[in-house]
């Protein structure tokens, strides 16, 4: 009887203490740290509400972050709306390695744990000096993020990270007249600023947020939301959103002078082309196209394309290095001479379609004019038509045929966005770049999350 009683009172007590603790849930973040390397992790509360779901009452302020040996991680919650509480549209930012676990309990008296910044922000006349002991970017009220100290090095080291090259047909009249109208470029440094932020430093990572227009193309809107690691990489989200009928030519994002405002002996680096257009043209292939260059290089038995970074290295035309180029998982420019890099990479491996027309309307890749340029470019040359791969793909230009096929067209409450990392790094060589960016870049493109 005695020991029917104790075992009762046990288990009163395990209950009591189960409520007093709190239920928790978890989600665990993971990849394969090829590199070594910390890789930076963005998630919105939304999306924590979402697998958290509606019958857990969590509260947010109790959030932690722990690594694979249980090691609390720093994190920072970005305020984004900026109302000074959690929000759906605030973003939970941390960096680990092989795994980190995310905690969140429903004992409301759990608080949100404060960590010590590692970054420094000066402003002067609108641009904010963003520093660590290791790197020095200037971030402007487009916020456009720019290198300009990076170890020992000083200078022009990588430029306007998030910016975007738009082109297109203003204030065209196409669908009621087929009239066109005039064809306008230009680059995001130069559109109308609507609301600017930069977010308090944190133990992780510093964020800056611009919502832009244009009055060249009524209609468009862009949001750049970057976030500047720790560790020197920069994720950048460029979100446009249409409110009227926009019809491109182009909208490219871009990063300028990687590295070769630095050193002009800097070499072009990136994995081999899966498609391009040239060698489509030549009934070729991308490794034969770029061997006959003399740029090929291999590294671990592979092929990567690698050429100086300043060289349009005999275009098959126009005046591009290449073009109407597949998409990769990474590109980067690096500089032997001062043993540093500067590097594109996607956070997923992109698609390459084998249609003709899908693949060009598509997004490619373009380097020209020592840019990094990325995304839809719906000039179709006349040097399609010359050769028989290509030839009656697109039609000749007429404005007909610009309004019909050429055009990227956009409609209000259309959406795209383009997430990139950027990122600064050092190597020994180039072949040790290569091996790194490999490494890095299937780090980041292994990250899963699970609960």
């Amino acid at each position: 009887m005695k020991k029917k009683v104790f075992t009762g009172i046990v288990i009163f007590v395990l209950i009591i203490a189960a409520n007093v603790l709190g239920a928790t849930k978890e989600f665990v973040v993971q990849t394969s740290s090829l590199s070594g390397a910390e890789v930076p992790y963005v998630i919105s509360f939304s999306k924590m509400l979402e697998m958290v779901g509606d019958n857990f009452e969590a509260n947010w302020y109790s959030i932690r972050v722990y690594d694979e040996n249980n090691k609390e991680l720093p994190y920072q919650i970005e305020d984004i709306d900026m109302n000074r509480k959690i929000s759906a549209g605030d973003k939970l930012a941390f960096m680990f390695r092989s795994k980190a676990k995310i905690v969140v309990s429903d004992d409301s008296d759990m608080d949100l744990v404060e960590y010590a910044p590692v970054f420094n922000i000066e402003e002067k006349d609108g641009i904010y000096m963003v520093s660590t002991d290791k790197f020095t970017v200037k971030v402007d009220n487009h916020a456009l993020v720019s290198f300009v100290k990076y170890g020992q090095n000083e200078g022009t080291l990588f430029n306007e990270l998030g910016i975007v090259r738009v082109a297109g047909w203003s204030m065209n009249t196409y669908y009621t007249d087929g009239k066109l109208g005039k064809h306008e470029e230009n680059v995001s440094a130069g559109f109308d600023v609507q609301s600017f932020k930069i977010l308090q430093a944190g133990p992780v990572c510093v964020t800056a947020q611009a919502l832009m227009t244009t009055k060249l193309f009524p209609g468009y809107n862009q949001e750049l939301t970057v976030h500047i690691f720790k560790n020197g990489d920069v994720l950048t989200e460029n979100r446009f959103f249409f409110t009227n009928y926009v019809n491109l030519m182009k909208l490219q994002i871009m990063a300028t002078a990687p590295v070769t405002s630095y050193d002009e002996g800097a070499v072009h680096i990136l994995p081999m082309f899966r498609r391009m257009i040239w060698t489509d043209q030549l009934n070729s292939t991308p490794y034969e196209y770029w061997l006959e260059r003399n740029a090929v290089k291999m590294v671990e038995n592979k092929p990567y394309i690698t050429f100086a970074a300043i060289d349009s290295v005999k275009p098959f035309w126009w005046g591009a290095a290449y073009i109407f180029s597949s998409m990769e998982s990474w590109r980067a420019n690096f500089s032997e001479k001062y043993s540093i890099g500067a590097a594109e990479i996607l956070p997923v491996k992109p698609l390459v379609y084998g249609d003709m027309e899908k693949f060009v309307n598509g997004d490619t890749w373009v380097y020209e004019s020592r840019e990094f340029r990325d995304g839809i470019f719906r000039w179709m040359p006349d040097e399609f038509n010359v050769y028989e791969s290509t030839k009656g793909v697109f039609l000749p230009y007429s404005d007909e045929n610009v309004g019909n096929q050429w055009m990227a067209k956009f409609k209000a409450n259309d959406e795209v966005i383009y997430t990139r990392i950027y990122s600064m790094f050092d190597a020994k060589n180039t072949e040790d770049a290569v091996i790194y960016l490999e490494n890095k870049t299937k780090d980041i493109q292994g990250i899963k999350l699970s609960k």
